[in-house]
């Protein structure tokens, strides 16, 4: 015979705490001969590094690899990391146009196919624990049963379930809606809930502050948009979102996919909240000094330059900045006011001017209630000399 007849192969792979990884060696190795495309379905997905560069490796060597993922998107979950969100943003990242997501909440299934030819089937699921992880931070290894096969009725019948899944209408698409959207709200929660020093490394990654006094800023691309609320991704971490709600005066005439800048409040998160700022009712009218408080934003005020107190050199990463902080008045008052490098030269701001605020905000410094202008839209206008 010039051809060999082609045998089908069954094996079981299991998961025997960290005693046997046999499920996740298999996986590595059927997506390695990857050549057209690999179906997954599994509800919960946490494993990072083990998992990802098998399909970093599998796409350098074919960039026309296509991967179909379909998996599980309950707000519980992401709270409590049964679901990573950072992982299938990861796997966007490396695929791109090549893959494409869907969530149902329905599936308990756990399989791969790949080329229609070979599949894994069985309890573990893609974690730490389903499939061994001899890392501690990925949870408590399990003792999982899988089936690995080959054999063409089986994995025929297998991949016509993945496609009635893939097209059923309880499968939707895995994009920035308002839900997932939430999702990625809730995934920022329970990281500022339960996990310090990955929230410690958002605030490095992303232009995210929050005071002493609980005043959160944070800047980041609008993601979604209605008369009642919004939603801010990160501009770098992808998984995590913030709600906002209230009326914000700059959102007003954004568009998706804008960068923009929120603050506010930090709402109370208890369990499966979101992680929700709510804004600073806008202040369309001008308010006198004696009214100002901690905590308020979008500020017009007039007022009389008093006395520049100083001019202060400050040496960080990106160079020098240049803080002038000057004394204001008006007839309810006087409060110090922050002016940050070159936005008024120093020449021009002279005892008894007179000036208008646009867009400013209070905060507390070392206990003193201080005025400044907000980053990007704040504005002083100077009016000449007072009375």
């Amino acid at each position: 015979m010039l051809f060999k007849k082609h045998e089908s192969v069954t094996e079981f792979v299991p998961t025997f705490l960290k005693e046997d990884r046999s499920a996740l060696r298999k996986i590595h190795d059927i997506i390695s001969r990857a050549k057209h495309h690999i179906y997954i379905v599994y509800p919960w997905i946490t494993l990072g590094e083990e998992f990802v560069i098998p399909f970093e490796n599998a796409l350098s060597k074919n960039e026309n690899l296509e991967v179909y993922l379909i998996t599980k998107l309950e707000r519980e979950d992401v709270v409590r990391r049964l679901h990573q969100l950072d992982d299938v943003e990861r796997w966007k990242n490396i695929f791109e146009e090549n893959i494409s997501i869907k969530y149902n909440n329905s599936i308990h299934a756990k399989m791969i196919i790949v080329d229609n030819k070979e599949m894994i089937v069985g309890s573990s699921n893609l974690t730490g624990s389903g499939l061994g992880s001899t890392r501690n931070y990925e949870g408590k290894p399990q003792i999982e049963a899988n089936i690995f096969t080959n054999d063409s009725n089986a994995v025929k019948e297998a991949v016509g379930f993945f496609l009635r899944l893939w097209s059923h209408n309880t499968s939707e698409e895995y994009t920035d809606n308002k839900y997932v959207l939430s999702c990625k709200s809730y995934h920022l929660s329970g990281i500022f809930q339960r996990h310090k020093n990955d929230f410690k490394k958002i605030l490095e990654e992303e232009k995210f502050n929050i005071s002493d006094d609980g005043t959160v800023r944070f800047r980041g691309i609008l993601g979604y948009l209605d008369t009642n609320n919004a939603y801010i991704l990160g501009k770098t971490r992808k998984d995590i979102a913030i709600k906002f709600i209230g009326t914000n005066e700059r959102l007003k005439y954004s568009k998706i996919g804008d960068e923009v800048e929120i603050s506010g409040k930090l709402g109370k998160i208890e369990g499966f909240r979101e992680f929700t700022i709510k804004g600073f009712s806008p202040i369309n009218r001008h308010i006198n000094i004696n009214s100002l408080k901690s905590g308020l934003s979008q500020i017009k005020i007039k007022g009389e330059i008093v006395k520049i107190e100083d001019v202060i050199e400050l040496e960080y990463k990106q160079g020098t900045k240049i803080l002038t902080l000057v004394k204001i008045k008006d007839n309810t008052g006087n409060i110090i006011l922050e002016l940050w490098d070159n936005i008024v030269p120093e020449n021009k701001i002279n005892v008894g001017m007179a000036f208008e605020i646009v867009n400013g905000y209070t905060k507390v410094y070392d206990g003193e209630l201080r005025l400044g202008l907000q980053k990007y839209d704040g504005k002083i206008k100077f009016l000449g000399k007072g009375e």
